[in-house]
């Protein structure tokens, strides 16, 4: 009775993981996207749209680098609650060192890159589109670890890998029809910013730039699935560190690049937000002047804290079901709630309209969550899908969820300060073990798969 106990409780808090990574992650993305469709009184006093894709990349890796204070907390307080027996098997755990700091902020670049190219792919494409279009990204990060990493795809899987494309073109094209008649809507609600652009639905004005948008994206999930091939080429089994100071070094790393590096280079590149690419000046004078911009803001970075911090509890707390259906709802949950905006909250004025590219949208989708099925074997085709191909049912590191987090954090050899015992199988280096003798009370070893090294973490 006891251990049936202890399971109810361990699925308890896995579905609560499971609800607030849902609702971080739907929140983040709409939450950016509603971002872009404000209008504020700029540094002239004039009204002018809200459209700095750098600024929302500053305030994402701000969020992300709350996680080191929270990680060297959660160091401290491991080590205020240990016994003098867990102190000195603490100390033999891999030190994290300056080196590790300067290792853990190269794939930062990446990750910044990637990110900039997003956001502004967010800024031309509906959030539901741009989400489905993320989904994609796993097209990528197959073919690298089939080309790259050799890991070689089995016949379902290169199907499955030909479904996703088709669903990704028929997205992409969703973008691109309906616009017209968006506009129209939107004309007929007298949903018009001051500056003449159209500020209900995402705003998309064009046909034009819903294409760049789409492009855009694709080249950013691009641009991640090549940090994640050098994440696991380069520095698997280099790297020993906890995932929330992967998470906060990397936070760090990337608010210095965008402050330091990419916001100049934008302030003086032409364009047309006060004759730069980007005025970070006239940024924060639009963010001061509405209050508005300023709470979508702060809630937006709160947001990414929080995801980021619970996709390292999905990751050693949930199955590789619960992972699937995590990364599969996401999109659809975006997409209910701008509807909802739309129609039931804002008339119009924000959120997503239905239009003709809709249905579109919907095939691609449909077309989407097929070929990730057929590419884990959760969907059988037959001449093609062999014994042994349920990815799902294996927890195979090809799998679709395992592709589409960071090897660093589902590979990661250093122990972690948190409770796995219902850990993900994602984390293929990492068996859980009760400790040996009378002195391991409530506590649970770690034992690293190839590894000598050994952690001690609370029960």
């Amino acid at each position: 009775m006891g251990g049936h106990k202890g399971n109810e409780t361990c699925d308890a808090r896995a579905a609560m993981v499971f609800l607030i990574g849902l609702a971080a992650g739907t929140g983040c993305t709409i939450t950016s996207k509603m971002l872009f469709q404000m209008s504020a009184p700029n540094s002239f006093g004039t009204m002018q749209k809200f459209t700095p894709p750098l600024f929302q990349t500053w305030v994402m890796f701000v969020g992300m680098a709350f996680a080191l204070p929270a990680h060297y907390f959660a160091e401290w307080r491991r080590r205020a609650n240990a016994t003098a027996e867990e102190l000195a098997i603490i100390s033999r755990e891999p030190k994290v060192t300056s080196k590790t700091y300067m290792m853990l902020a190269i794939p930062s670049v990446f990750d910044l890159i990637a990110t900039c190219l997003m956001v502004l792919g967010l800024l031309y494409t509906n959030a539901s589109v741009w989400m489905l279009l993320r989904g994609g990204g796993i097209i990528f990060v197959a073919l690298m670890k089939h080309f790259v990493l050799h890991d070689a795809l089995k016949p379902a899987m290169w199907a499955g890998v030909g479904i996703i494309a088709l669903g990704v073109a028929l997205v992409g094209m969703a973008s691109t029809v309906g616009e017209a008649q968006q506009e129209e809507q939107g004309r007929r609600l007298g949903a018009r910013d001051a500056g003449g652009d159209e500020a209900g639905g995402d705003g998309v004005s064009a046909p034009g730039d819903a294409l760049f948008g789409v492009l855009i994206t694709l080249a950013g999930t691009f641009v991640q699935s090549v940090q994640y091939t050098y994440e696991e080429k380069v520095m698997s089994g280099d790297v020993s560190a906890p995932p929330w100071l992967l998470i906060g070094v990397e936070g760090v790393t990337g608010t210095l690049l965008s402050t330091f590096v990419l916001y100049p280079i934008a302030w003086f590149l032409p364009g047309d937000d006060n004759g730069s690419y980007e005025d970070p000046m006239n940024t924060f004078s639009m963010v001061y002047n509405s209050r508005t911009i300023l709470g979508l803001s702060l809630t937006f970075c709160v947001l990414v804290f929080i995801l980021n911090a619970f996709s390292v509890l999905v990751t050693y707390l949930m199955s590789s079901v619960w992972h699937a259906i995590l990364d599969n709802f996401r999109p659809i949950t975006i997409w209910a709630v701008q509807l909802a905006v739309y129609y039931c909250v804002s008339d119009g004025k924000y959120g997503e309209a239905w239009t003709a590219g809709s249905w579109l949208e919907l095939g691609g989708m449909a077309l989407l969550l097929v070929g990730t099925a057929v590419y884990n074997g959760s969907l059988p085709v037959p001449g093609l899908t062999l014994p042994g191909d349920d990815l799902i049912g294996t927890s195979s590191a090809m799998s679709s969820p395992a592709l589409s987090r960071s090897p660093l954090i589902t590979l990661n050899r250093a122990a972690v300060a948190l409770d796995t015992s219902g850990g993900s199988p994602y984390v293929q280096r990492v068996q859980m073990g009760e400790g040996g003798g009378g002195g391991g009370g409530g506590m649970m070893y770690v034992s690293v798969s190839g590894d000598k090294r050994q952690g001690l973490l609370p029960k």
